[in-house]
């Protein structure tokens, strides 16, 4: 048993002799004992002073026994206190145990008692021990359980467990992210109602793969429908675990539409011209590469139509560069309504733009489609009340015949639209080597 030092001991006890007999009994066993002669005053020192351990005998005048363990349970004092009683008051010992009494002994003519008191007194502190650790450790379990609970509603990330493929707790977050107004809406349903159809494939195996190992998965990023049937984009990761004795899902998720329409724009600005939408020299030259390697792999034709705009300068000088940008756009669009859906018209800048041919038969195909660009870029503008009028000269080189890589094609390409612009007619005209 665990060694428990005592600091001091109240012995209520109205026989003066006894009461000194066991006060030197303990003492001599390293025991600090106080004595009272009574329950009145036995009330007053433990009000006064600080004890271990109570010794109260069942027989006293004024304030026996089982009246002053009523008033402890009724003040609330802890003290553990052990109730002594005469031989053949084992009832008695009995109520007072049922009253709040810790332990009690018996005192025998023999006086052996007094040998196994200490061995009571032990067993009671290390009882008391006992209870103020599991008290302890029941405090210290509520207190991570609500720091738990608070780090849970508090969270700025949607959680929700789902045991048996149906939730059965989300936390407000998680409430606020799939539209619903309290958690009872979502409580019961399918988890699997709130995972976009296009992320369901990948869901499941997340959801398999936990259960099956019982372990956590990484962050990925998945697609959840609101209950107003819209979508979000989500970055989900997840931990199995048992609830009730049964596996359970924990699924943290976060909204990340906001940074995901970001991304979309900052990679638009990245990849297409701000101006006219189309895309710009970074992915011209990078779709060009692409579509180079599959004319090569397919031996098909490729076309590169270099377009410069003919008299814009003189549309921007007169009407302004506000005039002038709106025409930019106009232009490219109407240049993009001239090719196919598998074709590529960027803006390289200023009033240049590229259009790329993938995959034609012969170069008849590419100046149909560099014709149409002229007679469509002849027609008149209205700008903001303004009419402009402006042409296009355009050059064209050739895969394979003009070379086998976008460097060089392209120099050919504006090499022959600048013999068109050097014409001052418009047009569009193939690379010639003469």
């Amino acid at each position: 048993m665990t060694e428990i030092t005592l600091k001091r001991i109240l012995y209520m006890e109205d026989d003066p002799g006894l009461s000194r007999l066991l006060q030197k009994s303990l003492q001599r066993r390293g025991f600090s004992v106080d004595t009272a002669a009574d329950g009145e005053e036995g009330l007053r020192m433990v009000d006064a002073a600080s004890y271990d351990v109570l010794l109260v005998d069942y027989n006293m005048p004024y304030l026996g026994g089982i009246d002053v363990i009523r008033s402890l349970t009724a003040k609330g004092v802890l003290i553990p206190t052990i109730m002594v009683t005469g031989q053949g008051s084992e009832d008695i010992a009995v109520e007072a145990l049922k009253l709040g009494a810790s332990d009690y002994i018996v005192k025998d003519v023999e006086m052996k008692y007094l040998d196994l008191l200490p061995v009571v007194i032990d067993r009671v502190i290390y009882k008391q021990y006992l209870i103020k650790e599991r008290q302890q450790m029941q405090e210290t379990m509520r207190e991570s359980e609500e720091r738990y609970r608070l780090l849970v509603e508090l969270s700025p990330d949607g959680i929700a467990i789902n045991a048996e493929g149906r939730i059965i707790f989300v936390n407000p977050a998680a409430t606020r992210f799939l539209g619903a107004s309290s958690p009872d809406e979502l409580i019961g349903k399918p988890f699997f109602d709130f995972v976009h159809p296009d992320s369901r494939s990948i869901d499941g195996q997340r959801v398999h793969l936990m259960q099956e190992n019982r372990s956590s998965v990484p962050w990925i990023e998945e697609q959840f429908v609101r209950t107003d049937g819209s979508a979000i984009v989500v970055e989900v990761a997840g931990v199995s675990f048992l609830y009730r004795g049964k596996p359970a899902v924990q699924t943290i998720f976060r909204d990340i539409t906001d940074r995901k329409q970001v991304e979309e724009r900052l990679e638009r600005m990245a990849l297409y011209d701000t101006l006219t939408g189309l895309p710009n020299r970074t992915l011209f030259f990078d779709r060009m590469t692409q579509l180079l390697a599959f004319a090569k792999r397919n031996e098909y034709v490729l076309a590169l139509l270099y377009v410069d705009l003919d008299h814009f300068k003189a549309v921007n000088d007169t009407f302004g560069h506000e005039i002038g940008d709106k025409l930019l756009a106009q232009a490219g669009q109407r240049m993009k309504t001239c090719t196919r859906n598998a074709d590529t018209v960027a803006r390289m800048g200023g009033d240049e733009f590229i259009g790329i041919c993938g995959r034609i038969t012969a170069s008849a195909d590419a100046a149909i489609v560099a014709e149409k660009i002229v007679q469509t870029l002849s027609k008149p503008f209205l700008i903001d009340g303004k009419t402009c009028s402006i042409g296009a000269s355009i050059g064209i080189s050739l895969f394979p015949q003009d070379g086998d890589n976008v460097e060089t094609l392209l120099r050919k390409a504006d090499t022959a639209m600048y013999r068109i612009k050097e014409s001052g007619k418009g047009g569009y005209a193939f690379f010639s080597p003469n």
